[in-house]
């Protein structure tokens, strides 16, 4: 058994909810944010003293404890807070707040802005007039996205110094999950200064101790908020995700695409799957709006029993996901030389879904194991290829189906009907499976 603790300390989803009665009802000595109008929020501000101070004080209560319990080291990493971001203003209007807005930028902000200024978000490059010296207006102009730059700051720079404290008495991996904005919302109508894309080297900046940010999936576009986490200094991992019948084809292409170090739906425990409309043109059938619970237990299955070849492949090119539906009929993928057309497995036609105007959410990861010889893992997947060199054709040597059976791993010969006379290596929809093949060169 193996846990991942998550510390809801000052804030769970923006809100103080979980701190004690004490402090619930001492505001004075422990100041809450407050709205641009001077309305108190039941959130602790994260710029007043006190408020971090008794965060620390029990944080590092709970890090002694797994110090002198953690034997067998059971605890893998720790969330910090949760969700952690402001309501219903872009920042913190409170007295200590404010204070900190009127004072001079951090030359720590600053400085690691103009180092990475080419990998900065579009809003960071847009509302960043370019000095390093002046208070948060001067730098960062006075529109509600400067304000949101400031609560990220100062958020980030809280759970920072929280993660110091704990890392000194015992140092686990610790991570920040976020709650993602909707389209066509401003700060403060969705909850402004996590760790969200558009904010990320604010809080690389300022928490540079928080191993990953990362976030928690709720609506469309997965492809979209999955590659704005996936960079070179922030191992990528999905703390929350909706439980739909969905959330397997998307555990293997966070794995297969982006080298995911955990896919966690929300949860998953439950006797019935979510459904969340989509949202940004993500399409899934009626099934799958109606959720099911094979999906994802498939896809661990096939992960588990993959694993070896998925953690000796991860962070290599070598290993891809993909991931299909309606709109995304088709994608292709460059592996060592070889060019991988994978298909929906409607496109062939042979289903009678494929009349229907949505399809189900199909995918799979791909794996270069060795010179010509892949493995196939998931499900609805066609693979046709091409090779990269001039003139030269690509056909199928073997195909073997991997499963296990009582302990024990079962090997099935896939001959001329499943691979449709070599024209294709395939996985049917409604089927999860693994499929080993070999490639030649004519």
């Amino acid at each position: 058994l193996k846990l991942v603790l998550l510390w809801f300390g000052a804030w769970k989803n923006s809100m103080s909810c979980y701190v004690p009665a004490w402090v619930k009802k001492d505001v004075k000595r422990f100041p809450r944010a407050e709205s641009k109008d001077g309305v108190r929020q039941e959130i602790l501000s994260p710029f007043a003293a006190e408020n971090l101070k008794a965060d620390r004080n029990a944080f590092c209560a709970l890090m002694t404890f797994l110090k002198e319990h953690d034997h067998h080291q059971t605890v893998l990493m720790v969330q910090v807070e949760n969700e952690i971001a402001m309501l219903p203003s872009a920042r913190d209007y409170s007295k200590p707040a404010n204070i900190a807005y009127n004072s001079t930028v951090p030359t720590r902000l600053t400085e690691y802005l103009a180092q990475h200024k080419d990998q900065l978000s579009d809003t960071l490059k847009k509302y960043w007039t370019g000095k390093v010296i002046g208070d948060w207006k001067e730098i960062f102009g006075g529109s509600i996205y400067g304000e949101e730059i400031f609560t990220a700051w100062g958020y980030a720079v809280y759970v920072h110094e929280l993660a110091k404290a704990g890392k000194k008495i015992y140092n686990i991996p610790m991570y920040v999950n976020c709650a993602l904005n909707r389209p066509g919302r401003k700060p403060g109508e969705y909850p402004a200064g996590g760790p969200l894309p558009h904010l990320l080297d604010v809080w690389k900046a300022g928490a540079p101790l928080i191993e990953m940010l990362s976030p928690d999936i709720y609506f469309g576009d997965f492809k979209k908020w999955t590659s704005a986490y996936y960079r070179p200094d922030n191992p990528f991992f999905i703390p929350e995700h909706q439980y739909d019948a969905t959330a397997g084809v998307k555990a293997l292409y966070a794995f297969g695409e982006y080298h995911a170090l955990g896919f966690s739906p929300f949860s998953a425990e439950t006797k019935q799957a979510q459904f969340m409309p989509p949202v940004l043109g993500e399409t899934f059938s009626g099934d799958a709006q109606k959720g099911t619970l094979t999906e994802l237990p498939a896809a661990y299955n096939l992960i588990a029993v993959t694993e070896d070849y998925i953690k000796q492949f991860n962070g290599y090119k070598s290993m891809r996901g993909v991931m299909l539906d309606s709109l995304n009929q088709c994608d292709t993928v460059i592996i060592n030389g070889y060019k991988i057309i994978a298909k929906h497995d409607y496109t062939l036609g042979w289903s009678p879904d494929a009349k229907k105007p949505n399809w189900r959410l199909e995918g799979a990861i791909i794996i270069n194991i060795a010179q010509g010889e892949f493995l196939l893992i998931g499900t609805g997947t066609v693979l046709n290829f091409k090779s990269l060199k001039k003139n030269t054709n690509v056909g199928i040597l073997e195909i073997k189906e991997i499963s296990t059976a009582d302990g024990k791993t079962v090997l099935r010969y896939l001959n001329g009907d499943e691979s449709h006379q070599g024209r294709h290596v395939r996985i049917p929809d409604g089927e999860w499976g693994i499929q080993r093949f070999k490639l030649y060169e004519y």
